[in-house]
């Protein structure tokens, strides 16, 4: 019999094997030394947390067992390693005959009119948003009001994306260490270009005389 602890990641209580532990200790030590202690640093080190996290729940789920060390293998070769990083770069396109992830269906937080039903179809179907609108709101004419309820059950069926894994899986993207740090990074350069716009606004620029 195995001597197993108790460890809590991301707010999640496990049981874990000791010799799986130290395997899962060494990796969140390379993780957390790769990115850092900055904000950003610790915001992508916190979503990846938060992966991981995810992941033993699911395996866990329903079964009176702890984290064993093949697990913790399985779970370094799904999420990869900063030495992968350099090896993975240049290779934005899927080779020829290697499988995409397929996409899942939430409702998009960034595309809201009303509750991101549509962004979400939008995202999912690699459509523009706008159309998707269109063809509700038609939906909604030819059917007398029928389009509506299905909207709005939807609405309540379809989960939001909040977390940084549903925003990939909703564009069909790997939930890998470099996807969340890309995905995170993205988002922090798109805040900083929207800032820039303002800032040269000839709205700021009267408020600030």
């Amino acid at each position: 019999m195995k001597k197993t602890l108790t460890i809590n990641i991301s707010g999640t209580i496990f049981h874990i094997e000791e010799d799986a532990y130290e395997e899962l200790q060494k990796y969140m030590v390379v993780l957390k030394k790769y990115f850092g202690k900055d904000d950003e640093g610790n915001e992508i080190f916190a979503d990846i947390e938060a992966r991981i996290a995810e992941i033993f729940t699911e395996k866990t789920s329903g079964k009176n067992q702890a984290i064993t060390l093949d697990w913790v293998k399985e779970l370094i070769e799904t999420l990869g390693t900063p030495e992968n990083f350099s090896e993975e770069a240049g290779e934005e396109e899927p080779l020829a005959g290697q499988k995409t992830r397929k996409r899942k269906l939430y409702r998009d937080p960034e595309q809201t009119v009303l509750g991101g039903v549509c962004g979400g179809l939008a995202v999912y179907f690699n459509m523009d948003p706008v159309v998707i609108r269109l063809i509700v709101v038609l939906i909604a004419l030819l059917t007398s009001g029928a389009g509506i309820l299905v909207y709005l059950i939807l609405w309540v069926a379809v989960p939001k994306a909040v977390t940084t894994t549903q925003r990939l899986e909703m564009k069909g993207e790997e939930v890998t260490i470099k996807n969340i740090e890309k995905f995170l990074k993205d988002e922090v350069d798109a805040v900083k270009e929207s800032y820039k716009k303002i800032r040269k606004s000839s709205f700021f620029s009267r408020r600030k005389s």
